[in-house]
């Protein structure tokens, strides 16, 4: 990836923070909000927010090398990372400390659709954000661990995508029964 799409993502990091207010609490769930925010943007503008690769992770998709990138934006002193309990466990907040001067600042629409995003998980436990991904996620449940996701096919209705899975697979045969 190149350092243009590198430092897009951590400006879209940075965006769900600052969307939540400042701070924002889970790893699972910021990932989350970085993904629902690529579905968003790509659905109410046809384009994409980020060309960063979203990968499946045990517990649904995420931002690769993400725990590099948000080292990255603490590092630069744009984010400080706290462990705070959650239960008898322990979860990390993220809040936001800087700007990223000199760099692009995101448009009206991809703040939108981030601040859409951050509204959607802030409602939701991780538990539920992973539940609603693995069931939901198309691109999830075809892949393996580590795996790239092409997350835009989960915004394609289930009925459109099995025709179209019928159609390539008519297209498939009829192309092998031409070369037999």
């Amino acid at each position: 990836m190149s350092m243009t799409e590198r430092a897009k993502a951590k400006r879209v990091i940075a965006a769900v923070i600052k969307q939540a207010g400042g701070t924002f609490t889970g790893k699972t769930r910021l990932f989350k909000a970085f993904y629902i925010a690529h579905l968003l943007y790509a659905e109410q503008q046809r384009g994409y927010l980020t060309n960063w690769p979203i990968v499946r992770m045990p517990h649904g998709p995420g931002i690769d090398g993400g725990d590099e990138l948000i080292a990255e934006l603490e590092w630069c002193g744009i984010v400080e990372l706290h462990k705070v309990p959650e239960g008898p466990w322990s979860t990390t907040r993220y809040r936001l400390t800087g700007d990223e001067r000199g760099s692009e600042k995101l448009s009206a629409a991809e703040t939108r659709a981030i601040k859409q995003a951050v509204e959607f998980v802030r409602k939701k436990t991780a538990s539920e954000l992973s539940e609603l991904t693995h069931e939901h996620s198309r691109s999830w449940i075809e892949a393996r661990d580590g795996q790239p996701l092409d997350i835009y096919i989960d915004m394609i209705p289930d009925d459109e995508f099995e025709r179209r899975e019928w159609e390539i697979d008519t297209v498939h045969r009829e192309l092998l029964a031409a070369w037999k």
